[in-house]
């Protein structure tokens, strides 16, 4: 993974959702997004395949930065859900060791937009997709 956008080396070393649950930002531009997850034993519900709320959070973080890129100097904000639409395709296992999501936003306005996205094994297995709404994430006000 080369990341050259230092915003995204920030926000991946933040602590929080992301952080907790293994999921790393790897890509973030205008218009796409991606994160990748290294599975362990904690992701893996009790039939020893990948928690779907690990898959829809994934899907969750990678579709949401797809329409709210902003250029540097500003910071990297993701948008909020709207709604979130999550297809199971295939059961991830432990073995199969990384998962990756990838997003593209596909319409919309100013202030709301359409993403859709793909989680993938290493091998290109197909595991889930997601379609969504959401609001533009907003920088925030200088206090």
């Amino acid at each position: 993974m080369t990341l050259h956008d230092e915003r995204i080396i920030t926000i991946n070393e933040m602590v929080g959702f992301n952080q907790i649950n293994g999921i790393e930002i790897t890509e973030w531009q205008d218009g796409s997004g991606a994160v990748q997850l290294r599975i362990t034993e904690n992701h893996l519900n009790p039939a020893d395949v990948v928690h779907g709320g690990v898959l829809s959070a994934m899907l969750d973080v990678a579709l949401a930065m797809s329409g709210s890129y902003f250029a540097p100097p500003s910071p990297l904000m993701p948008g909020l859900t709207l709604h979130l639409s999550t297809q199971f395709l295939s059961g991830a296992k432990r073995a199969d060791d990384m998962l990756y999501a990838t997003s593209t936003k596909t319409g919309g306005g100013a202030s709301v937009f359409f993403a859709e996205g793909a989680i993938h094994t290493p091998d290109g297995r197909l595991i889930a997709t997601a379609t969504g709404t959401f609001k533009r994430g907003r920088i925030p006000a200088a206090s």
